[in-house]
């Protein structure tokens, strides 16, 4: 043990510091950390050989650790949504999340009943459609700590735009866990029919709604009041986890979607008090405390992409053949879902493209290969360990390659775009002015 635990504090500081210089790369040129944190776990995945030890220190901490990070990533998406701007920018955004998710879950269904039927992976016809939605659902979202923050910067992009892709960043990631855990609960319950099922999962998604609201609205005035105590933080982040753990386990609720509305509580505390006619209060999270919580999110999203990256195995080639087909297909999809949401929007061609290729997965997908994976592979295709780790490292990669690339080509003609432009509009301005002199001579 003396020997071992120094190895992997080596490894915890070198993901660590890579994470910080992976974010600040990202902060100059917009490349995401995501690609190097991936590829430095693929690196120290064969450099320690992981996948050919048992018990390791990293995989006897992934179960609660996968669990902490469902939470912090719901609860970060709640408390960095403005209602308002989500009111706003909803019916187009709801449009583009509705669309990417189902084509998302169609295409990926299609690609796994076509290697079935083809005998490239053994299985049913009818577990192949299963297996197929699951792996669509998994890679169905966008990553918001990489979409809102690109979407930021670029100047190109019409506001309409930046709040449409925050709002789609923002809800497929809930949305992803949400499906997979569905899809958990009614494989350990089998004997249920469909119609149980959706009644179940309906009544499931209100419960957590409803208790996180509550709760939100309890713990407001609590916030406030202990601000000002050092690590007050904490107290709130442990709420979180009370409620995840209350609502799942004594009100049969889905504890996801309530630390998701619990977020939107208390990041718009002033704004929803506003709306239930609350006078004389603004309470609010601040931003000190926002600011916690990102370095507790960065953390957690920095460990787990170096974790998958680390657990990938490339055990079969025929896996990142496949993570290729879905890459492509989402690719193919992204420009049909874009048309679709900006039908008659007034949205320009520069705004069209940079929608088109600012899909990037994240850390939900990470999420949840890592730690549901194992449960679907062992229930449709036993002994394909690799099956889910492998695809979803190769799509997280790829999405990431092309928001990168393609961002990047997007701005670089936009730029020059507007150097060619910036002479014209100097001598228009030039133009404007002489005739503005002379029609004021002739007034005078």
């Amino acid at each position: 043990m003396e020997i071992i635990v120094p190895n992997y504090l080596i490894v915890l500081g070198v993901i660590l510091i890579l994470g910080f210089i992976g974010n600040y790369i990202f902060n100059k040129t917009q490349i995401p950390s995501i690609v190097w944190l991936l590829l430095f776990g693929l690196f120290v995945g064969i450099i320690f050989n992981v996948q050919d030890i048992s018990d390791t220190l990293l995989k006897a901490v992934s179960g609660i650790f996968s669990a902490i990070a469902i939470v912090i990533i719901l609860f970060d998406g709640g408390i960095n949504t403005d209602l308002y701007q989500l009111f706003k920018g909803a019916p187009r955004g709801l449009l583009l999340v509705v669309t990417g998710f189902c084509l998302s879950l169609i295409a990926t269904m299609l690609i796994i009943v076509g290697l079935a039927s083809f005998q490239v992976i053994d299985i049913s016809l009818e577990k192949s459609i299963i297996l197929g939605l699951i792996l669509g659902a998994v890679v169905g979202g966008t990553s918001s700590p990489i979409v809102i923050p690109l979407a930021c910067r670029l100047r190109n992009l019409q506001e309409k735009t930046k709040t449409i892709l925050s709002i789609e960043s923002i809800i497929t990631d809930p949305l992803c866990i949400i499906v997979v855990l569905a899809a958990v609960v009614m494989i350990k319950t089998p004997d249920a029919n469909i119609g149980d099922g959706i009644k179940s999962l309906v009544s499931t998604f209100a419960v957590g709604g409803v208790v996180g609201a509550i709760i939100g609205l309890v713990w407001l005035p609590i916030m406030h009041r202990v601000r000002k105590e050092q690590f007050s933080y904490i107290l709130t982040l442990a709420i979180v986890f009370l409620i995840y753990s209350g609502t799942e386990t004594l009100w049969g609720g889905a504890g996801a979607l309530s630390c998701l509305s619990f977020g939107l509580i208390l990041g718009n505390g002033k704004k929803v008090l506003k709306m239930l006619n609350v006078k004389g209060r603004s309470y609010e999270m601040d931003e000190e405390t926002k600011q916690f919580h990102s370095l507790t999110s960065f953390v957690i999203r920095t460990f787990f992409f170096v974790y998958l990256g680390m657990l990938v195995s490339f055990q079969k080639v025929e896996y990142v053949i496949i993570g290729i087909f879905v890459l492509v297909s989402l690719l193919i999809l992204r420009y049909a879902t874009v048309i679709i949401a900006t039908f008659r929007g007034g949205f320009e061609k520069d705004d069209k493209q940079t929608m088109t290729v600012m899909m990037p997965r994240g850390l939900a997908a990470a999420i949840l290969a890592i730690n549901f994976g194992p449960v679907f592979v062992d229930e449709f295709i036993p002994g394909m360990d690799g099956f889910f780790k492998d695809i979803v490292f190769v799509v997280i990669l790829g999405t990431a390659i092309i928001t990168t690339v393609g961002v990047s080509v997007i701005s670089h003609i936009e730029s020059k775009k507007i150097k060619l432009e910036k002479p014209q509009n100097e001598s228009c301005k030039t133009e404007n002015v002489l005739n503005s002199d002379n029609k004021n001579q002739d007034i005078y």
